[in-house]
C-alpha cells in the first residue's frame, strides 16, 4: 500500500461533530487511533474526539492506504515546556499502562571491606509509589465564527488554550494542599504537595540556609531547585543576604544561586524546595475532547471540554522542604 503524509486538524474535527457531520476517513482514523490507545491504558473514553498522544500511522480504509499524521494534539511537549514542575526537574512519565510502581530505594548497600570478607547487608530499605490515572477535566469557550476557520493560526490558538488549560489545572492540583478528594470520600485527584509536606516559616536569609542545609542531609544527589508563589518572589527580591547588606536573596531567577521557579499556583508567600526528580508525575493516553455546541449556544460559542489523565506523586518526602515567608 501507499504511504503518505497528513497533518490532523483540530478545528476541522470539531466542526463536524458541532454541525452534526460525519467525521472524514482520515480524522476518523485518527481518533480510532487515540481510543485504541485509551483501551490499551486501561482509561475510558467520554469524548466524540479521541487524540493519540504522539505520532502514528493510521490506515484509511476508504483509500486504502497508509497515513503517517505528523501533526497531531501533541500536548505532553509543550506540556513540559510550561509546566514549572517539569521544567524543576519533575519525573515526567507518559505512555503508561495502569496502575505503576515507581520503586523507590532508602538507605544503601555500599561500604569498605577485607578481600574476601563478605560483604555487610547495609539495610537498605525498597519501597514503591503507586500511581493510579486521574481523570483531570478542563474546558475552553470558542467562538462560531472561528470554527468556520480554516486559518493555521486558529487552529494553533486552540491547541494552547487547551495546553493552558490542562497545565493550569495540573500545576495548581500538584502546588495546592488538597487531599485529593475534592469534597467526596474517594480520592479521585493528585493529592496536593503542601498536604503532604508541612510549611515551615522562614523570616531571613539564615532561617533558608537552615532548610537547605536539612534537605541536603538526607543525600539528596539531584540538583535541588525552589518552586515559589509570585509573592514568595517578590518578598525575596526585597530580604538581604546577611547583615551586612551583601545583595539581595533573590537575583536573576535564583534563590542566592540557587534556579527558582515561580507560579501563581503556589498559594501566599510558599514555596517548596528540594529535588524534584523526586517527583513523579504520570500521564496515561492521549486527550479526549467532548463537543459541547448547546451549554453556550446562547452566546454564539462552544464548549470544548478535555479530559486527560494524570497522577502525581512525591518519592521521598526529605528530599523536599516546603516553607513560608515570615514578615
Amino acid at each position: 500500500m501507499n504511504k503518505k503524509e497528513m497533518n490532523f486538524s483540530l478545528v476541522k474535527a470539531i466542526r463536524s461533530i458541532a454541525n452534526n457531520q460525519k467525521l472524514d476517513d482520515f480524522t476518523a482514523s485518527v481518533v480510532k487511533a487515540g481510543e485504541a490507545e485509551a483501551r490499551k491504558a486501561g482509561i475510558s473514553t467520554q469524548g466524540q474526539i479521541q487524540i493519540p498522544s504522539q505520532r502514528a500511522t493510521v490506515t484509511v480504509n476508504a483509500e486504502g492506504e497508509d497515513v503517517v499524521v505528523t501533526d497531531i494534539l501533541d500536548i505532553l511537549t509543550p506540556l513540559r515546556a510550561k509546566n514549572v514542575l517539569a521544567q524543576a526537574g519533575a519525573k515526567f512519565m507518559s505512555g503508561l499502562v495502569g496502575d505503576v510502581q515507581v520503586p523507590v530505594m532508602s538507605g544503601n548497600n555500599v561500604g569498605w571491606e577485607g578481600e574476601i570478607a563478605e560483604a555487610k547487608d547495609a539495610d537498605p530499605s525498597f519501597s514503591n509509589v503507586k500511581l493510579t490515572p486521574h481523570r483531570l477535566t478542563a474546558y475552553v469557550d470558542i467562538s462560531k465564527q472561528m470554527i468556520v476557520q480554516d486559518s493555521v493560526d486558529v487552529e494553533n490558538t486552540i491547541r494552547t488554550d487547551l495546553i493552558n488549560a490542562i497545565n493550569s489545572k495540573l500545576e495548581e492540583t500538584i502546588l495546592g494542599s488538597g487531599d485529593g478528594k475534592e469534597g467526596g470520600s474517594v480520592v479521585i485527584a493528585p493529592v496536593g504537595m503542601f498536604n503532604t509536606l508541612t510549611a515551615e516559616t522562614v523570616a531571613d536569609f539564615e532561617d533558608l540556609c537552615t532548610v537547605e542545609s536539612d534537605v541536603e542531609d538526607a543525600n539528596v544527589l539531584g540538583e535541588c531547585k525552589y518552586v515559589m508563589s509570585n509573592k514568595a518572589k517578590a518578598a525575596l527580591r526585597g530580604m538581604i543576604k546577611g547583615t551586612n547588606g551583601t545583595g539581595m536573596v533573590f537575583e536573576s531567577n535564583a534563590v542566592d544561586g540557587t534556579p527558582a521557579f515561580n507560579t501563581s499556583h503556589v498559594d501566599g508567600k510558599k514555596y517548596i524546595y528540594g529535588d524534584w526528580s523526586n517527583l513523579a508525575i504520570g500521564s496515561w493516553g492521549g486527550i479526549d475532547l467532548t463537543v459541547d455546541p448547546y451549554t453556550k449556544a446562547a452566546a454564539g460559542q462552544i464548549r470544548i471540554v478535555v479530559n486527560a489523565f494524570f497522577d502525581a506523586k512525591i518519592l521521598r518526602e526529605d528530599a523536599f522542604a516546603a516553607g513560608q515567608i515570615g514578615e
